[in-house]
This record gives C-alpha cells, sequence and structure tokens, in this order.
C-alpha cells in the first residue's frame, strides 16, 4: 500500500488541477483551430497530454534536486542562514523528500491517458 499511496493516491486536488490543466489546454487548441473536425480532437488531446507529461518530467527533476543549487541560492539573500553550505541544504532537502507524496505523478499519469485517448482517436481515423 505504501508504493501505491505514494506514487498514485494523493491529494485529489493534484488530481484535479492536473485534469483542468489538461483539459484547458485541449479546449484552448480547439478554440484556435476549430471544433468540426476528429483530427483537430486527436491533436488537441495529443498535444495536452504531451504537455502535461512534460510538466510531470519537469516537477520530477525538481523533486530529485536539479534546482537545489538554485533554492540555496535563494536562501543565502536572508541574514540568517539555516544551513551552514550547499551540502547540508541539499541533504537537508532530501530527507525532506523521502517522506513526502510524489506530487508530479498525476501530471505524468493524467497526461498519458490523455496522449493515449488521442493516439485511440488517431486509429479511429
Amino acid at each position: 500500500m505504501t508504493f501505491l499511496r505514494k506514487f498514485v493516491l494523493h491529494s485529489p486536488g493534484v488530481w484535479i488541477a492536473a485534469a483542468v490543466t489538461g483539459l484547458v489546454l485541449a479546449f484552448l487548441y480547439l478554440v484556435f483551430h476549430g471544433f468540426d473536425l476528429l483530427f483537430y480532437y486527436m491533436d488537441a488531446l495529443s498535444l495536452a497530454g504531451a504537455a502535461l507529461i512534460f510538466m510531470g518530467l519537469l516537477g520530477m527533476t525538481a523533486y530529485f534536486g536539479a534546482f537545489d543549487t538554485f533554492g540555496y541560492a535563494f536562501s543565502t539573500f536572508v541574514e540568517k542562514r539555516r544551513y551552514k553550505d550547499l551540502y547540508e541544504y541539499t541533504q537537508a532537502k532530501q530527507e525532506k523528500r523521502s517522506h513526502g507524496e510524489l506530487s508530479f505523478m498525476p501530471f505524468i499519469l493524467v497526461g498519458a491517458l490523455l496522449l493515449a485517448v488521442g493516439l485511440l482517436l488517431r486509429l479511429a481515423i
């Protein structure tokens, strides 16, 4: 249950945010290209799915510490430092992340679902 809880069972707000973002992207594509052809729906869903997957992957890189250097650099602007150096900062962040949920997974999963629906529409054409 821990694996499922960490990867899939998040707060409903994250799932709703991912679904709404995907649907808004698809709707915006359809607004600019039209609602009359099935091909446009396939493009809209595929585009929204790919965008959500890339948003989730960007969140994953941030989760695994790709931007910790920037976070530490901004934390040095305050007068009272909590961490002695970058190594201590990254260790504290890793410890904090080890107990948290993977909040980027709903974006990847919803994006994969939208991309799959778009590809299924492509097969129907």
